[in-house]
């Protein structure tokens, strides 16, 4: 009996299985596909865009006494709920800075806070004057 059962498990698999026809195998279509190729200082560029509403963009030049790369771009998308995702970026000796409002921003801090900020402040300098 219970090879039955297995065996009837086994059948529904293969059956309920995703069809050819059901799975979504359709390339998104590029749109715009431009690059600039790499420069003698590392400096290069690119743009695309694809059917579904990607765009991304990036150039990057050096700069400085060290010919340092720094990376200027952004990308935009859009979410599944209609919402539009831009964000706008540059890379360089100072590190990766995004600027974007779908970017976590840390909680505001209430008055109570800053009252013991300040508190511990008035500790610290006093401690350092005594000692």
């Amino acid at each position: 009996m219970k090879f039955v059962v297995l065996l009837a498990c086994c059948v529904a698999c293969v059956v309920g299985r995703p069809q050819p026809d059901d799975l979504k195998d359709d390339p998104v279509p590029i749109l715009l596909d431009e690059r600039t190729p790499i420069d003698e200082l590392g400096g290069y560029g690119f743009k695309f865009q694809t059917g579904d509403g990607l765009t991304w963009a990036e150039t990057a030049s050096a700069s400085g006494d060290d010919n340092e790369v720094t990376r200027v771009g952004q990308y935009r998308f859009t979410h599944p709920d209609g919402t539009i995702h831009l964000l706008t970026y540059t890379a360089g000796k100072d590190g990766f800075r995004p600027v974007s409002d779908h970017l976590p921003t840390p909680h505001p801090l209430e008055p109570w806070h800053i009252e013991q900020i300040e508190f511990a402040a008035r500790q610290k300098a006093e401690a350092s004057e005594e000692a």
